[in-house]
């Protein structure tokens, strides 16, 4: 990207969190009008906390969707990864990681050497590892080191500590993909890739560490999970591959590839876990919520119609 089209790109990029931003500030005065105690400091910590772990794998999805692709394992890696945790070895943890990069190696040795599609390609190791974990935690059960349980518990400031790790994590991450090379160049492999090889931009490796990197935030969403739970459940991250592609749509970052950041996708996590949080205290029923989520994601994504490839 070059000349006006890159100034446009940049400034585009900019402002695609503003309308996410604006609506859950929004969200966040009807509610505040409509129950006393939505916007609370407990209700707000407590939304924090349970958000965590999917703020973590949306930070994820999101490094996969700047290169225009997807992974669809992640909420199998998090359910892997507390079934792992919750075994009863000094190796948990790292084994635990272990298995999580090996799934994203996986996915992009299949993307890059094989041609895969990137949805078929973790569709697949999306079904497999589910069945792993199955096999390693049949139902929920086990426990965690008691570290991990003092760390959930944990709080600095008035906040849990999970929050606030999430909270650096997302400050890091958000300033790495805005500011660094590696950021710069998983936008132009998602614009273009094509044009990024031409640039001299090794989109393999990009790939490569894109996939390995959102392993490992599923990982560590897994790992912030089975701390709070204190045990493994091997269904617990069947929703978070949909729930972090939909915030991630819902806070501007552009499906095709190529556009976006940290900051709009966390922000689509908060707006969701608000609204939802929102509607039990308005005593809404499930199925009007789910219409109004699902109506709130159509308009989001209606709306990252792309013209030119970078914009």
């Amino acid at each position: 990207m070059t000349g006006l089209n890159a100034t446009t790109a940049i400034r585009i990029r900019r402002l695609s969190a503003v309308p996410v931003l604006a609506l859950l500030i929004i969200l966040a005065v009807v509610l505040g009008l409509s129950s006393p105690y939505a916007l609370s400091f407990q209700n707000i910590v407590n939304i924090l906390n349970q958000q965590a772990s999917l703020i973590l794998v949306t930070i994820g999805q999101v490094v996969v969707i700047l290169t225009s692709g997807l992974d669809l394992s992640v909420g199998s890696i998090v359910s892997m990864t507390t079934a792992i945790a919750s075994h009863d070895t000094p190796f948990a943890v790292p084994l635990a990681m272990a298995a999580a990069l090996s799934v994203g190696l996986v996915n992009a040795i299949g993307i890059l050497q094989f041609g895969i599609h990137p949805i078929l390609m973790t569709l697949s190791t999306m079904t497999a590892v589910q069945g792993l974990t199955l096999f390693l935690r049949p139902i929920p059960g086990g426990s965690v080191a008691p570290w991990m349980t003092d760390y959930a518990n944990s709080t600095l400031l008035g906040l849990p500590l999970p929050v606030i790790c999430v909270a650096i994590a997302v400050i890091f991450a958000g300033v790495y993909i805005a500011r660094s090379r590696f950021g710069l160049h998983l936008l132009a492999v998602g614009a273009s890739e094509q044009s990024a090889l031409l640039g001299g931009v090794n989109t393999r490796r990009i790939i490569l560490f894109a996939y390995l990197l959102s392993s490992f935030f599923a990982c560590l969403g897994g790992l912030n999970l089975a701390a709070r739970l204190a045990s493994g459940d091997p269904l617990v991250g069947a929703s978070f591959a949909i729930d972090s592609i939909a915030a991630a749509a819902l806070g501007g970052t552009q499906l095709s590839g190529g556009l976006g950041g940290v900051t709009g996708p966390v922000a689509g996590v908060l707006f969701l876990a608000l609204l939802g949080n929102g509607l039990n205290l308005l005593n809404v029923s499930t199925y009007y919520q789910m219409i109004i989520k699902g109506a709130l994601l159509i308009i989001a994504v209606s709306a990252h119609r792309r013209s030119q490839p970078g914009l």
